[in-house]
């Protein structure tokens, strides 16, 4: 026998709870049709902000990189060994450069461009300029990949040709918290070097040590065992 669940008529006539609800807001609607339709185009307004945000960023991206890297083919071997190029070209260079940065600022390809801008200050002795190219990069928040070693290393090499071995040592740390498999030498033996620049060889020695212990295949091996027998 089926069970009675004692609803009358009135209550099986009635609408569910949905029903009255969205009566209501089309009856608000009707009253209200002003901020109903504001709201409506308000909220269209901010997804088309978002999406067209969107696009544009990539759009200034793809321009970005389209701007720099035709140059940057060009200018190879200037790159590679900046103290023999022509200091012309090398001087044109860097005034395309900066106008990169300056007409794409905080792209990603504004990053290669803030980095090559520090190598040629590096080179150029002028190392304060040189650390706040390679800080402007990292600042961006768009280093990714091999440029978050990359800036970080010029930073603490910078530091070091300074002579400023207390925050070069820093520096390398730095840099090997974020540094690939391959690079893995690299910024330790920098911490290790101006250690020992700075009179620390104790702390140099031991640092060698770790890096012929942790990374005992490495191809810089015969240079660290010197390196160490020097600090013995």
């Amino acid at each position: 026998m089926a069970e009675k669940t004692h609803m009358s008529r009135r209550d099986l006539k009635g609408p569910d709870e949905f029903i009255s609800t969205f009566g209501r807001t089309v009856t608000w609607c009707k009253e209200n049709r002003t901020k109903a339709a504001a709201g409506a185009i308000g909220v269209v307004a901010v997804l088309a902000l978002t999406l067209g945000t969107r696009a544009y960023l990539q759009w200034e991206e793809n321009r970005s990189a389209r701007d720099l890297w035709p140059t940057l083919d060009r200018a190879q071997g200037l790159l590679q060994a900046p103290l023999a190029a022509d200091p012309s070209k090398l001087a044109a260079l860097e005034r395309f450069l900066q106008g990169h940065v300056s007409g794409h600022p905080d792209t990603r390809a504004t990053v290669y461009s803030l980095y090559y801008l520090g190598s040629i200050a590096f080179n150029n002795g002028n190392y304060d300029l040189a650390i706040s190219r390679f800080r402007a990069g990292i600042a961006t928040g768009k280093d990714v990949g091999l440029m978050r070693y990359l800036l970080r290393q010029g930073i603490a090499s910078s530091l070091e040709a300074k002579g400023d071995f207390a925050a070069a040592a820093a520096a390398y740390r730095d840099a090997v918290a974020v540094a690939g498999p391959e690079m893995k030498t690299q910024s330790p033996m920098g911490e290790a070097r101006v250690l020992g620049l700075a009179g620390k060889k104790t702390e140099a020695a031991a640092l060698y040590r770790l890096i012929l212990k942790e990374t005992p295949e490495t191809p810089l091996r015969d240079l660290v065992e010197i390196q160490l027998a020097r600090t013995e």
